[in-house]
């Protein structure tokens, strides 16, 4: 794990270093983020892949398994495998949709949806470990600029073939 001090010490002004690319540095947030949440969600035998879907489905249950897939950001073969663990630890379970056999809906189960008191704090934390430093002035900012990058690059992607 790189630590911000080594960033620090090793400043460049090379517009192409590191520690000026915006993408490095979203990405090791990122890291950062998703390795403080894996944490403080293991307390709660929960793993991250887990944490990802459940966010999802508190919001929209019933996804199908292609349309999570898609909201987590993963190939469709990597969230088979995430709901079957899910399933069996009685998580969610999947119900074949009656319009098309091939398609099933992933649906939370009581349990998950006891869990989301436990959760949501857990995550609520770790965003504000993230900002400890920042104004709210800051993490308004700072959220207003995030989707303004991920808009400028969604518009700029080419067509899909």
């Amino acid at each position: 794990m790189l630590h911000i001090q080594e960033y620090q010490s090793r400043v460049d002004d090379s517009p192409f270093s590191l520690e000026h690319s915006t993408g490095h540095l979203i990405k090791v947030a990122h890291r950062s983020f998703q390795q403080s949440l894996q944490a403080h969600l293991a307390v709660h035998g929960v793993k991250l892949s887990h944490w990802h879907c459940l966010r999802y489905l508190w919001e929209e249950d019933g996804l199908t398994q292609r349309e999570l897939s898609k909201r987590v950001y993963v190939q469709e073969s990597t969230i088979v495998a995430v709901i079957r663990e899910m399933e069996s630890i009685g998580l969610i379970r999947r119900i074949r949709s009656t319009d098309d056999r091939r398609k099933y809906a992933v649906r939370l189960t009581a349990k998950a949806k006891r869990i989301t008191k436990q959760l949501l704090p857990v995550a609520r934390k770790v965003n504000d470990l993230g900002t400890a430093t920042f104004s709210r002035k800051e993490i308004k900012l700072f959220h207003d600029m995030t989707l303004r990058v991920i808009a400028n690059l969604e518009s700029s992607m080419p067509p899909e073939r």
